[in-house]
């Protein structure tokens, strides 16, 4: 019939005009990207989580794995959470050593080292069986997971046991997050006072 639309271009239509909803509103790709709240928030979401789960790992088939997962979302989301108050935009990764880096956020050697392996969970292994290839397999037990095992030999017996100083355990991993909090109170805590003294009013006062 003559006038009546195609129903592809209907659709079009209709998604520019959501699309124009979204900017009026504010709902944009570049303000969500760009709200440090909306990342924190989430950080915040998945902390809780891993809180859950810590109090929970043997009750479920690889619950430390559960809990380390979510623990590593929870850091990597409050690193970015902190890059964007500052102004940043994070990198598409799941390095979470370069996020701390971005988001000058210091680690003494022990708390690195755990922040290492909690990049592997997010790379992989806290979502897969194997990695992309062998190479990563290999890297991954011999570098990264060696680097928190002690292996002792007195006489014939060999003993093999975690580092506790690195390993992420629940502790380690708290310990972790207090450390990026911390760096995040310090953001917010500038940002207030930057904004009280552009809204003073500087004018002398009469009277």
């Amino acid at each position: 019939m003559a006038g009546r639309k195609h129903p592809a271009s209907a659709r079009g239509i209709v998604k520019m005009r959501m699309k124009e909803i979204r900017q009026i509103t504010g709902h944009t790709f570049a303000n969500a990207q760009s709200n440090k709240d909306l990342w924190y928030d989430l950080a915040v979401s998945y902390h809780v989580g891993a809180n859950i789960l810590s109090l929970n790992i043997d009750a479920m088939p690889r619950g430390m794995l559960a809990f380390l997962t979510n623990t590593a979302l929870s850091i990597e989301l409050l690193l970015k959470a902190i890059i964007v108050a500052k102004g940043g935009i994070p990198r598409v990764s799941h390095d979470l050593l370069a996020f701390a880096r971005d988001a000058e956020t210091a680690f003494s050697k022990n708390p690195g080292a755990t922040l290492e392996w909690l990049s592997a969970m997010l790379d992989w292994s806290g979502r897969y069986p194997v990695p992309n290839s062998e190479r990563l397999w290999d890297h991954y037990l011999d570098n990264v997971q060696e680097r928190h095992t002690i292996r002792e030999r007195a006489g014939n017996t060999s003993t093999v046991r975690a580092n506790r100083e690195t390993f992420p355990s629940v502790q380690n991993c708290e310990k972790l997050w207090d450390l990026v909090h911390r760096k995040w109170d310090e953001i917010r805590i500038d940002r207030q006072e930057t904004k009280l003294g552009t809204t003073a009013d500087p004018s002398p006062r009469s009277g």
